[in-house]
Order: structure tokens, then sequence, then C-alpha cells
């Protein structure tokens, strides 16, 4: 684990809800809270250690949509795409070592046409939305568990964290 990874934190950034996750079905539970509560021009922003869990809560937040492709971590394509009732980019900058690098992406270009779940966000903050739902994700004592804790950045991503809420506690109580 490396102990000097610092999670991304936005001058903006307002801390909603921190949730135990105390394994992968947990985790899923709240992807699929995630996937029923968001719209295509949602950017959710997921801030981890390496194998903190970011791609498979990315998996259940696109199950949690209706759709049913096969999610894999895009780390040496930058950029997956998995079309459905709702388009979904899938991000991964941890290769990104400078901005240049991403403007080849577009990543922009997404940001009003699908749904955007960007894992590594620490690595291109200038080119970031203003209002993003952030999601942090942290190893706990034991192995399995991880914590989960959510932020907002402004009113479009404060009303997607109370949709969330509503999915999870109807579909976990």
């Amino acid at each position: 684990m490396n102990t000097d990874f610092k999670h991304l934190a936005l001058d903006n950034e307002v801390e909603e809800v921190v949730l135990l996750s105390t394994g992968l079905e947990d985790t899923e539970k709240i992807g699929n809270a995630i996937g029923k509560s968001v719209t295509k021009e949602d950017v959710i922003l997921l801030s981890g250690n390496l194998g903190a869990g970011k791609t498979e809560l990315v998996r259940s937040i696109v199950f949690g949509t209706g759709n049913i492709d096969f999610v894999r971590s895009p780390t040496f394509v930058f950029i997956n795409e998995y079309k459905g009732k709702i388009n979904i980019t899938h991000c991964d900058f941890y290769r990104i070592e400078d901005v240049e690098n991403l403007q080849e992406t577009g990543i922009e270009e997404y940001y009003d046409n699908s749904l955007v779940l960007m894992e590594w966000p620490e690595r291109i903050t200038k080119n970031l939305p203003k209002d993003n739902l952030i999601i942090k994700l942290f190893f706990n004592e034991n192995e399995n568990e991880r914590i989960i804790k959510f932020f907002t950045s402004g009113n479009k991503s404060k009303q997607l964290f109370e949709r969330i809420i509503i999915n999870y506690e109807t579909n976990n109580s």
C-alpha cells in the first residue's frame, strides 16, 4: 500500500456521508444505488490508492444503470466507453504524467454527453468540471473493508448525492 498517496481535494468540496463497505457485496450495493441515480451529464470522480476498489465500484455503477457490458480498467487506453440507456465514459488517468497527454484524450467532450466515471482525477485537476460527485475510497484495518466518503462540489452533484442516498436506503432497508 502506497502511504504517500494523497486523495483528491477540491476547494469547493463538501463532505456528505461516510459509508463502510465490509466487502465486495456492500460495494456492489453502493455502486448499484449510484447507477440507479445517475444521468448522462453527471461526472463522478473516484479517488483512492491502488487496490482500493475504484474499478469494482465502477463495475457496480455501470451494472446499476442497466448496462451489462464487461467493465475493465482503462489504465492503458485511458478511456473505455459503454453504450446503453445511459452512455458511460470510464476514464483511468493513473498513467497520465502530464496534462499534455490528457488533452489528446479530449475528456472535456464527454462531460455533456455521457456519464463520466473518472479514476485517478488527482492527475488532471485543471481539466475537471466545477460540479462533481467525489467518492474517496480508503483502506480500513480489516483488509476487505473500505471506508467510502462522498463529497459534492455544487448543486448538481448535491442533487445526485440525494438521489443516491434515497436509492441506497430504499434498497438496503
